[in-house]
């Protein structure tokens, strides 16, 4: 069975969680700025989209070139075979960066890609930034052409469970690399004080229940010719066979009531309701259903309260008072936290949220 190199696309700064998720699945791997390199079959490109929680989407090398004109990259281009990822599409979205190279013009590659592919096809092929076309990536550096296609279709981090959405929400592979860096044990209960539509506890459910995050969407490399549906729904019919209720309690609170029907339309929707509890409930009246456990949350800051840092100082003293022995993981978008919390926070890494720049903090 052929090999790929395969890169698995993240939101820089959490490549390290992803690359530890590649490695609990039995790849060989190595970090990049916005991703993991592994080699895998196509049972591995299988397991990949199914199982990585962390990973935005799973894209193979085609192959790589130098090309110093727009003859040479069409001549080249050309010598794959294209019909195997686009015999069954009309149109394509081709995603190409420049740098240091002498074919500079990123539209214009593009549509020279578009020429090669044609070539190898013999059929008419259409540009198009629909979402649900098929993604070819093309990076140019110092005159190297690096050709990979997408094999996940919609991004990685949409499950399909966000059926009530609501304001500020944390993608849901940001949120389970929240999970993951808090090294919650699965045992001790979780936590998320500010919960709005559930991100976090849903994703916590879901790590705690050993539930694949892609059983519920389809793939790109389903549309493939190479694509083996029987050994693709032998490794579906072993995820869910590897679904088992979770030990911890998941609790998820906020203030508002819209969030907390939200939470629960959105857990229901991802299988895991029965396993979580949703309560509308202030965070000054927070108490610890256990003497140790874990607190995994987004605090409402900038534009959601505007000005103000009343959640988090409020936290700051539920931490001190009550929830002293508890573990602690949250964002903010500032590498000091501008209120005292009781013990030292340790920043782990950052990522962007919603444009903007939040750093990890861990207790």
């Amino acid at each position: 069975m052929t090999v790929f190199e395969i890169f698995a696309v993240c939101s820089p700064g959490i490549e390290k969680v992803l690359a530890q998720e590649i490695s609990v699945l039995g790849y060989k791997n190595k970090t990049t700025p916005g991703g993991v390199i592994f080699k895998a079959n196509l049972k591995g490109l299988y397991l990949t989209n199914l199982w990585l929680r962390t990973a935005t989407r799973i894209l193979i090398k085609i192959g790589s070139f130098k090309a110093l004109n727009f003859k040479e990259l069409i001549d080249k281009a050309s010598r794959y075979p294209w019909e195997i990822y686009f015999s069954h599409t009309n149109s394509l979205k081709i995603r190409v960066t420049c740098k240091h190279s002498k074919l500079y013009h990123s539209k214009a590659v593009a549509e020279r890609l578009l020429a090669a592919i044609k070539t190898r096809l013999g059929r008419e092929l259409f540009l198009t930034n629909d979402k649900e076309a098929p993604l070819l990536v093309a990076r140019l550096n110092h005159n190297e052409v690096l050709l990979r296609v997408d094999s996940s279709g919609k991004d990685l981090f949409k499950r399909g469970y966000k059926v009530a959405p609501g304001t500020a929400p944390l993608r849901e592979n940001l949120a389970a690399a929240l999970v993951l860096l808090s090294n919650w044990d699965k045992a001790s209960p979780i936590i998320d004080p500010f919960c709005g539509t559930g991100t976090i506890i849903i994703e916590a459910a879901m790590i705690a229940a050993n539930m694949a995050p892609g059983l519920n969407r389809s793939f790109a490399f389903q549309n493939w010719k190479n694509y083996q549906k029987d050994l693709f729904e032998a490794l579906v019919e072993a995820a869910q066979k590897k679904i088992s209720p979770p030990s911890s309690p998941i609790y998820g609170f906020d203030w508002s009531e819209k969030a907390i029907l939200a939470s629960q339309q959105n857990a229901k929707a991802a299988g895991v309701a029965p396993w979580t509890s949703f309560k509308k409930q202030e965070v000054k009246h927070l108490k610890p259903p256990a003497p140790k456990g874990f607190i995994v949350t987004n605090p409402p800051f900038g534009k959601r309260i505007r000005e103000t840092l009343i959640p988090l100082r409020t936290l700051a003293r539920k931490l001190q008072k009550d929830f002293f022995a508890w573990h602690l993981t949250f964002i903010y978008p500032s590498k000091k936290v501008p209120i005292a919390f009781p013990f030292e926070l340790k920043v782990l890494t950052s990522f962007s949220h919603g444009g903007q720049r939040v750093y990890v903090f861990k207790k």
